[in-house]
């Protein structure tokens, strides 16, 4: 059930802090009108890393030529993990690509020059924000009709997260503009077009993360051919086809209390561009776009010895 209203996100949101950023959706918008969360499928029996431990070791060795700092064994466990909140925003067309209302109060100069006319071509615009500057988005967005809806994830096993957009597989023809200048084009066959984000903590900082967002295409699941090998028929695992495009992915260091802004360029409505597929839609006759505001953030935790 997708529900329109004028917005009035304020009420929703309680910037208190990045979790305060939550973006809990209005009345009358759930979660679960958008599927916006699709993890790799993995072995069961694997068990996810939790994502950087630290522990000294009290296995006895060799003596070391250097000795460790003082203090060092009685370090304690640091357990990081990333929490991801995904608010999505669609409006009437033009909203975001025809307005640079939002993309003011965002700063596009994170990402190179070049980076930002690749995307532009392409149908993307890519900008950080700072939760300071969340209530001129957030008077910008009272002044239209919008549909809201969020998600968020929290992530410890280094798999990339995958911002679902539409759930439905179709034919699709992708046009790519090359940093080269050379375009290429293709049709995927029952595909969909998702947003990968790859991330990782930098050494530098434990509370900033730094991320790779960039348009994928998945396609659907393929069961191998069996082989025959010296104890008979092998059936290989059912594998998923994906395409990142990997062309324009774009690296953002996000430092706390920022988020990520990913919307349309003014080109994204000719078609078969990446953010024509990724962020355009027509529902019952009219021309929709989306604009996705992502906020990670590092929790850390020392879990409690036995």
């Amino acid at each position: 059930m997708r529900t329109r209203f004028k917005a009035s996100i304020v009420h929703s949101f309680a910037l208190a802090g990045l979790v305060g950023w939550a973006l809990l959706c209005v009345t009358g918008c759930h979660d679960g009108d958008w599927r916006f969360w699709r993890w790799p499928d993995r072995d069961p029996d694997q068990q996810p890393i939790e994502g950087s431990v630290h522990a000294p070791s009290t296995a006895p060795g060799p003596a070391s030529v250097f000795p460790a700092p003082a203090g060092i064994d009685d370090r304690p466990l640091v357990i990081q993990s990333i929490e991801f909140q995904v608010l999505r925003v669609r409006a009437g067309k033009g909203a975001f690509s025809e307005s640079g209302k939002i993309w003011n109060a965002l700063d596009e100069e994170v990402f190179a020059a070049t980076t930002r006319a690749l995307l532009r071509k392409n149908g993307l615009r890519l900008g950080v924000g700072k939760l300071a500057s969340w209530p001129q988005i957030k008077a910008i967005l009272d002044a239209e009709e919008v549909e809201i809806s969020t998600n968020q994830q929290i992530v410890r096993n280094g798999l990339p997260l995958t911002v679902e957009i539409d759930p439905q597989m179709r034919d699709q023809t992708l046009f790519l503009f090359r940093e080269d200048g050379t375009m290429a084009g293709r049709t995927y066959a029952s595909s969909r077009m998702v947003l990968r984000i790859e991330y990782f903590i930098p050494l530098t900082d434990a509370d900033a993360v730094v991320v790779d967002v960039m348009p994928e295409i998945v396609l659907p699941f393929s069961r191998p051919r069996p082989t025959l090998g010296p104890d008979g028929w092998v059936q290989e695992e059912i594998q998923q086809t994906t395409r990142p495009l990997r062309e324009l992915a774009s690296r953002a260091p996000m430092a706390p209390e920022t988020f990520l802004a990913i919307g349309p360029s003014g080109t994204s409505h000719q078609g078969h561009l990446a953010g024509s597929l990724l962020l355009c839609e027509e529902i019952d006759g009219k021309v929709f776009e989306s604009m996705y505001f992502i906020t990670p953030r590092v929790r850390s935790r020392v879990p409690a010895l036995p």
